[in-house]
């Protein structure tokens, strides 16, 4: 009889500290909500792998103190971790739904960080009082989101003043039937960004976008046994560096989004120029008005079943209206020998457009105006 009031009486004790623990988690689950807000208010990515590595390191010492498996502590809070995640998402997805009808949603190369991310932030908040910026991880997800209604806008670049046109998005937008609303430039600051202890000498693996690579070429050719590797976007090669057990990567990006994946620059400024300047547009499915700042540039596709591209420079230049940007591209498919790529500095309604405009269509010349729109200021 001793033998079972001793059982009953720990048993009991367990029930008391089960009883705490689940009073505990039901606590922690709460701020876990709290956290998911504030993040979302803010447009913090849910996840971040950096901080769930550096908690369950510092529950498996503290563990050890205890006198606790380490198997024991990784499986349990896993599933706690996971379940924290999970909540934030759902509050996500539950605040998105609520608030999709209020707010406009941009779509943009991610993940939180990219140049692209970082050019969005800026447009949004000094336009928008009500937005959700979405992150995808390539640019056919990004038109794609816009014609199956998923977004309001996109943001994308179009080129860079190093490395060039980005002809991706230009024959997504020479398939697809988006139109420009606006466009906006960003100075772009590539650095060499390591994890704290990596040492220069130790580098021999670079991570980042191959249009990146491109702004950096000069300073990437000095250092030929490196391995470059291309990433989706900026952001996504910090991803990679951060996560990296080893202190022989690097990632090129931007220094202020390298403060979130805990990286530092080793080396600023490894631009191949000063003033390396990305352009990128603003696109939405239909002509919406983003402002009322007034339009002065227009973009325009041209497909023809002749080579015309010498006699519209000619045109453009007996009008007086400066080009831009111009790119002819020759295709035999579809009865069609060139396919022109026109931007202009000038608005759709100036007489002279509509006067080129006249003469293109007596010549049975396909004309598709991808946009009239203004340039915005981004602070």
């Amino acid at each position: 009889m001793e033998l079972k009031k001793i059982l009953l009486n720990l048993r009991n004790t367990i029930n008391e500290i089960d009883e705490l623990i689940l009073n505990l988690l039901s606590k922690r689950r709460k701020i876990a909500i709290k956290i998911a807000k504030k993040k979302i208010a803010n447009n913090f990515p849910i996840k971040d792998q950096n901080r769930e590595n550096e908690l369950l390191q510092k529950l498996l010492h503290i563990g050890k103190l205890y006198q606790l498996p380490e198997k024991y502590i990784q499986k349990i809070f896993q599933i706690i971790i996971q379940d924290s995640v999970m909540i934030q998402q759902q509050i996500k997805i539950q605040l998105n739904q609520k608030n999709n009808f209020k707010k406009k949603i941009f779509s943009c190369l991610g993940p939180y960080g990219s140049y692209s991310y970082i050019i969005s932030t800026k447009f949004t908040t000094q336009y928008y009082k009500n937005y959700i910026i979405k992150e995808y991880n390539n640019f056919q997800d990004i038109f794609v989101s816009i014609e199956n209604n998923q977004s309001h806008y996109a943001i994308v670049p179009i080129e860079n003043s190093t490395s060039g046109f980005i002809y991706e998005v230009y024959h997504l937008l020479c398939s697809k039937k988006l139109t420009i609303v606006g466009e906006c430039y960003l100075p772009i600051k590539n650095c060499l960004l390591v994890k704290p202890g990596t040492k220069f000498k130790e580098i021999n693996h670079v991570y980042s976008h191959n249009q990146v690579f491109k702004q950096c070429s000069i300073f990437i050719t000095k250092f030929p046994n490196w391995n470059t590797q291309y990433t989706h976007s900026t952001a996504q090669a910090m991803q990679i560096v951060s996560q990296n057990n080893n202190n022989n990567t690097a990632a090129i990006g931007n220094k202020n989004s390298a403060k979130f994946y805990k990286l530092h620059p080793i080396l600023k400024q490894i631009s191949n120029i000063k003033n390396n300047n990305t352009r990128f547009f603003i696109l939405t499915k239909n002509n919406i008005l983003i402002s009322d700042i007034t339009s002065n540039k227009i973009t325009v596709l041209l497909k023809t079943k002749e080579m015309i591209l010498f006699k519209i420079i000619l045109l453009l230049y007996s009008q007086n209206i400066p080009i831009i940007q111009l790119e002819s591209n020759l295709d035999y498919q579809n009865n069609i020998k060139e396919i022109i790529y026109l931007e202009i500095q000038a608005h759709i309604k100036d007489s002279r457009i509509q006067k080129i405009l006249k003469i293109l269509k007596k010549k049975d010349i396909s004309i598709q105006i991808l946009g009239c729109y203004p340039v915005f200021n981004i602070l």
